[in-house]
């Protein structure tokens, strides 16, 4: 290689080494620079907001601070607010549907009646939770029905009830599994965690009269003894179907119902119902694997 050309080559990589030092300068100055107006910016808005005695002045200032985003973002806002009911009233939906497909008719073929119950998940395992006192005998033959199937005879798992005990502090529960143990339900429903307030909303689902699914709204009033007190439109037939949180958690066990309308067998109108409360179906539950 030429002497010429040496020097030529070292020239050019001077001046590439020169330049890619002035870029960096550059781009330090221009960080520098930019990092002081930011520091400066918020030096002044917080002297500002510390001579701002007024609540509502610091309020004025930082809504006059978010201003820009609120603009920017107010079309997406705005197709959100405008989603929110109907996902609102798509996931009322779906929940209702899940509640109402929870439900099951319970037949006692021994003695010709029938009820509602509930299919319920309690560690790890699938069951049959309904009322007490739509078994007379555990030799009754109980067998169990959805949307118009029947699917067959249930064993006892576990069954509390007294029908002497007339009182509020009596239990009217009944635990049971298929016979036909390949039976795995897709959907099914789980306790809920605590017992909801008084006049907290709730809903109802059963099969009054023999009528499937049937789901009511009612309000909680009160609590006495084993029982949580509700007002709806229940009606005979909702025996051992669910009550649930509007959330969609088990907390009762329908029992009893006491008519408020005047002619009974006219009508159906609003009931007065006695369910078994959350804090017995647990500890009904207690022992069951």
């Amino acid at each position: 290689m030429r002497l010429t050309t040496k020097i030529l080559l070292g020239i050019m990589g001077l001046l590439i080494v020169i330049n890619s030092i002035w870029v960096v300068y550059d781009i330090r100055k221009e960080i520098k620079t930019n990092r002081e107006s930011i520091y400066w910016e918020i030096t002044e808005l917080r002297s500002e907001i510390n001579h701002l005695s007024n609540f509502n002045l610091l309020m004025f200032k930082l809504i006059d601070i978010t201003e820009n985003i609120i603009i920017k973002n107010q079309e997406s806002l705005n197709k959100k607010v405008n989603i929110l009911p109907e996902k609102i009233k798509y996931d009322k939906f779906i929940l209702e549907k899940k509640l109402q497909s929870v439900n099951v008719v319970i037949h006692n073929e021994t003695v010709g009646t029938l009820g509602s119950g509930v299919t319920l998940k309690y560690k790890e395992n699938f069951y049959i939770l309904t009322a007490g006192h739509l078994l007379n005998e555990k030799t009754d033959k109980i067998t169990f029905s959805q949307n118009g199937e029947n699917f067959g005879e249930l064993e006892i798992i576990k069954w509390v009830f007294d029908l002497t005990d007339t009182t509020l502090e009596g239990v009217d529960l009944l635990l049971l599994q298929p016979k036909n143990k390949d039976l795995i339900p897709k959907l099914y429903i789980e306790l809920a965690d605590y017992e909801p307030l008084t006049a907290t909303e709730v809903y109802i689902v059963g099969n009054p009269m023999g009528i499937e699914n049937v789901l009511s709204d009612g309000r909680i009033i009160a609590y006495e003894g084993n029982y949580m007190v509700f007002i709806d439109h229940s009606y005979f037939g909702n025996s051992g179907g669910g009550v649930y949180t509007k959330e969609g958690k088990l907390i009762g066990i329908n029992s009893i119902i006491s008519n408020l309308g005047e002619v009974a067998h006219k009508s159906i109108p609003y009931v007065i119902g006695g369910t078994m409360r959350l804090n017995v179906i647990n500890k009904f539950l207690e022992g069951v694997e």
